[in-house]
């Protein structure tokens, strides 16, 4: 998503994505590894978003950014828990159906099963903040570069970027290079376990 999001963007702007990425100061092997699957961290990402004047979010995701998303005839979705976005934290039950803040509104013409999670810690930085609010949506399949939910050892969630490991493992990644990454072969995955939940699909923050 992030290779396509950033050759789409030279584009609107009639330049090349190698002589693009130069100029914002990549070489040309860092455009092969983006290429191939592999998105910049932390500043490195800032830095790009900043020159085409878009957003990280723009950059990572195909959803528009939430300002311009339709509202109108919304339908309510719950907040059900909250999740770590730094080591992994223990998925706090923190629904209260009388709560105004325990609801979000989704267009009535998205598709799929949706719920809300609000995110603790900072480990997505700077794509999402310590208590910023995520839209996931639930999927049989994940791709690399996909942000999201995970639950580690039955009861620990996350939220973090999802790269697979040729050896049939996976690997949680952090936006913020302060934080390692996770690293699950397939035997871990499956004894654990590590189960994905679904693809965050909006982020929801204050400025």
């Amino acid at each position: 998503m992030f290779y396509d999001n950033f050759v789409k963007l030279c584009a609107d702007k009639g330049q090349k994505p190698t002589p693009t990425a130069k100029k914002i100061g990549f070489s040309s092997a860092a455009l092969v590894k983006w290429k191939n699957g592999t998105i910049p961290r932390g500043n490195a990402l800032q830095k790009i978003a900043d020159y085409f004047g878009v957003t990280v979010n723009d950059l990572l995701t195909d959803t528009p950014a939430p300002s311009k998303l339709h509202r109108e005839e919304g339908e309510k979705i719950a907040v059900l828990a909250s999740v770590g976005a730094g080591i992994p934290l223990e998925a706090i039950n923190t629904f209260d159906q009388d709560d105004p803040d325990s609801w979000e509104e989704i267009s009535k013409s998205e598709r799929g099963e949706f719920f809300a999670l609000r995110v603790r810690g900072p480990s997505m930085e700077p794509l999402i903040r310590h208590g910023d609010i995520v839209i996931v949506r639930r999927q049989d399949e994940y791709n690399d570069g996909d942000i999201v939910v995970a639950l580690v050892n039955g009861s620990e969630g996350v939220c973090k970027l999802l790269e697979y490991r040729n050896n049939g493992g996976i690997a949680l990644l952090s936006l913020n290079p302060d934080f390692p990454p996770m690293n699950f072969t397939a035997e871990q995955i499956e004894n654990l376990p590590v189960r994905i939940m679904g693809r965050c699909v909006e982020r929801r923050g204050k400025l």
